[in-house]
């Protein structure tokens, strides 16, 4: 992190404002004002020193300080050599030596060289200073028109006051040469500044001196006095900040390369916006762009940079008289489901919303169809025909078959984690009660009639029904297992306009589950299998095995299909496989079994007026259900007799 020093001062030039004490916060944005003032101000206007009140992280340009360093123990060493004078040297060395700090590509601006009075006795004050130009490095005396020995020059002062108490003291063996033969080694000792013994200034603006921001280091020249450092001047590189940015975005991790990150943080982005930063643009403020993030489009729709400028909300901010909107600089919402968006085109399927209400109402007609069959079914309960089908257990179809239509209902809401969870319960606890129901009805006859049994068998409803409980429980508890340990996900899928719907994915338990129901069926049809042969009042068992080979095959196959085909078919053919489905399961199995039905209490058919055998055997039938009465008995086959002598009421 970098550390913000907390200044009691103000600049001269910031129009006369107070002398005050400012907040961190407070404290950057008065500079970076000051930075808009000066680069919007002529700078003859400006005083030379002006400083930006903030102490900067310097540790990036410590690398390019050891230029100061290395000349300013140049010279201590020459003023030890030469008893504290460096009248050994010519002008044109000292501006040699600046001069030769300034050349490369680095960001050294300038450098200089500032000398106490005396140390350089040609004359009374002394800077010599370098820097570039125009691809020119140019040099010239600093102290003819500039009076470094001010208190308020920063760069050298603050070297001057510093303590030298700790300063390293460097012990040097040399054997010097006198003609073809080396003399013996002597030890000379010199103080050695390093990086810790020098200055970084605070950024400023040097009017006159190049007229660029800038940021100096110095380095104690000194010469030992009875064994104590004496500051004798300074040597200084100046790095140019004109052409490095200020990074006014929110921090990150990557690492600074300018030493000037206290800025961060400080940028004008409107909610809806992130700061990206913009190189190039130099040491001034508004080197940003106010990006729109995820879910938001740029407003202005031919614009040749889809984001807010930085510079554009600085000067809007700084110097309008107009206060700033809460819908200034902003960025526009996409539209629902959007992840990113140029403009407010959709990026959801709508659905057809005629073929919607159509379905809806098609299969609320299926409900109340339903319903009519479980209600007719009640009033012709003591009907031949209802009685000799339990008719218990056609009312429990009729439950099913409500549940499974209902499953449909719950398509039209969008799908989320709740509505897929609560999806899976109508549709297989309503397979289960039907179809199960219709096993166990199949199961029963094919018990009674199967060649070849002749042990004592009583089925009556009581005994299918506890069956049909216990089957309920393992499904309930099934359905309980899945949904606790794996919740259905959301899955996004796209249309060919690259339109974006979703679907539940339930995962590998809704292929076991359906695997199981296949499975169920298949037990139904064998079950159908073994009562081919018996005699079918109402061709009943006839009708139950052709509603079980639609659900197989129609039902099964449709059910596979869509799921299959979904990302090719898309949501509103998919919404027709929805609805068709438990039309298949519900619809045209109750059809099947209560069509027949149906007609035959409109054609007033009785068992016995159509056929006499059929007439006994469903006495047999009813007395193995519980249901007959004594006075039945002695209709009954020889071969039933024995059996249901004991079962009478």
């Amino acid at each position: 992190m970098f550390q913000l020093s907390l200044m009691i001062y103000l600049f001269s030039s910031l129009n006369g404002i107070s002398l005050e004490i400012l907040t961190d916060d407070e404290t950057i944005e008065q500079a970076l004002h000051y930075v808009f003032q000066l680069q919007a101000s002529n700078c003859g206007d400006l005083v030379i020193g002006d400083v930006l009140p903030l102490q900067f992280d310097v540790t990036a340009w410590d690398q390019y300080a050891d230029p100061a360093i290395r000349t300013a123990n140049l010279l201590s060493k020459v003023l030890e050599r030469n008893n504290g004078s460096l009248d050994s040297l010519t002008d044109d060395f000292f501006f040699l030596m600046v001069r030769n700090n300034v050349h490369g590509d680095s960001l050294i601006f300038g450098s200089a060289l500032a000398f106490e009075k005396g140390v350089y006795s040609k004359y009374e004050l002394f800077a010599p200073f370098a820097y570039k130009s125009n691809n020119t490095v140019r040099s010239h005396d600093l102290s003819v028109n500039y009076y470094y020995l001010d208190p308020d020059r920063e760069w050298y002062n603050s070297v001057k006051v510093k303590d030298k108490t700790n300063i390293t003291m460097s012990t040097d063996g040399i054997q010097y040469r006198e003609g073809d033969n080396l003399l013996p080694e002597v030890e000379e000792v010199y103080p050695v500044a390093s990086l810790a013994d020098g200055h970084w200034t605070n950024p400023y603006y040097n009017c006159g001196g190049g007229e660029i921001w800038m940021v100096t280091y110095s380095a104690p020249i000194l010469k030992l006095k009875d064994g104590v450092a004496i500051f004798q001047g300074v040597a200084t590189i100046d790095i140019e900040l004109t052409n490095i940015d200020i990074n006014q975005c929110d921090s990150d991790d990557s690492k600074s390369t300018s030493g000037l990150d206290v800025f961060r943080g400080t940028h004008k982005c409107q909610p809806t916006t992130t700061c990206v930063p913009v190189t190039g643009m130099g040491f001034m403020p508004g080197a940003y762009r106010c990006v729109c993030n995820d879910g938001f489009f740029f407003p202005r729709l031919n614009s040749d940079i889809r984001a807010y400028r930085g510079e554009e909300i600085e000067n809007w901010t700084r110097f309008s008289n107009d206060s700033l909107d809460a819908g200034m600089f902003r960025c526009v919402a996409c539209s629902a489901g959007c992840d990113t968006c140029i403009d407010d085109s959709p990026c959801l399927h709508q659905r057809n919303e005629a073929l919607m209400i159509s379905l809806l109402i098609l299969n609320l007609l299926a409900v109340a169809g339903i319903v009519g069959i479980a209600v007719g079914t009640y009033l012709y309960r003591n009907e031949t025909v209802m009685k000799s089908a339990s008719p218990i257990f056609l009312e429990l179809m009729c439950l099913g078959g409500v549940l499974i239509c209902t499953q449909f209902f719950l398509h039209y809401p969008e799908s989320s984690i709740t509505t897929c969870s609560i999806r899976i319960w109508p549709r297989h606890l309503g397979f289960f009660v039907m179809y199960g129901s219709l096993v166990l009805k199949t199961w029963r006859i094919s018990m009674i009639f199967t060649v070849g049994t002749h042990k004592r068998v009583r089925l009556p409803d009581k005994i299918l029904l506890q069956r049909f409980c216990l089957l309920l429980l393992l499904v309930v508890a099934v359905l309980s297992a899945w949904n606790a340990s794996q919740p259905p996900k959301i899955e996004t899928l796209k249309t060919s306009e690259d339109l974006k719907f979703f679907i539940c994915e339930f995962g590998p338990w809704q292929y076991a589950l359906i695997g199981a129901e296949i499975v169920f069926l298949l037990y139904g049809v064998y079950l159908c299998f073994t009562v081919r042969k018996a005699p079918a009042h109402f061709n009943e068992s006839k009708h139950i095995t052709w509603a079980v080979y639609n659900a197989i095959i129609l039902g099964n196959v449709m059910s596979f299909m869509s799921r299959l085909f979904i990302s090719v078919i898309g949501p509103d053919y998919m919404l027709l496989f929805q609805f068709a489905q438990p039309q298949v399961y519900a619809t045209f199995t109750l059809l099947i079994i209560f069509g027949p039905k149906a007609w035959a209490i409109m054609k007033k058919i009785e068992i016995e007026q159509s056929n006499p055998v059929l007439a006994t055997q469903h006495n047999t039938i009813q007395s193995i259900t519980g249901r007959i009465k004594k006075n039945q008995v002695a209709a009954l086959p020889t071969v039933l007799k024995a059996d249901v002598a004991t079962q009478t009421d």
